[in-house]
């Protein structure tokens, strides 16, 4: 596990991306969802994630919330940077650290609220 030797960043900040690439399928097909964004997200703050469709938003939120990699670039939880977990450490830190509100309901429906959030 990386931790950030900023702290000071990671006690003012829920968040931060980092030079942030995410690209889908390779050559003349390659979509560059994200292209060196960076962004924080401060503790105690309530943040919307606004543009049109596909401008990259539910792919930052996935690569933010650990559920999808970034092809190049940095994700941190607090201080802890999330490309130096490994999956169960993901799962650990997304059920202890992340939440989401959705547009549409996104559970099992099968399956109570609590084994719903306890999915790896």
């Amino acid at each position: 596990m990386t931790v950030s030797t900023d702290s000071a960043a990671a006690t003012r900040l829920a968040a931060r991306v980092e030079n942030a690439q995410k690209i889908y399928g390779v050559g003349d097909a390659a979509v560059h969802a994200l292209a060196g964004l960076s962004v924080e997200f401060e503790r105690g703050h309530f943040t919307a994630i606004m543009g049109p469709s596909g401008s990259g938003k539910s792919t930052l939120l996935h690569c933010v919330a650990g559920l999808d990699e970034l092809t190049s670039g940095a994700v941190y939880i607090g201080d802890t940077e999330l490309g130096s977990l490994n999956d169960r450490q993901l799962t650990l830190l997304r059920r202890e650290k992340v939440g989401f509100i959705f547009q549409a309901f996104n559970l099992i429906p099968t399956l109570s609220a609590a084994e719903n959030i306890t999915l790896p």
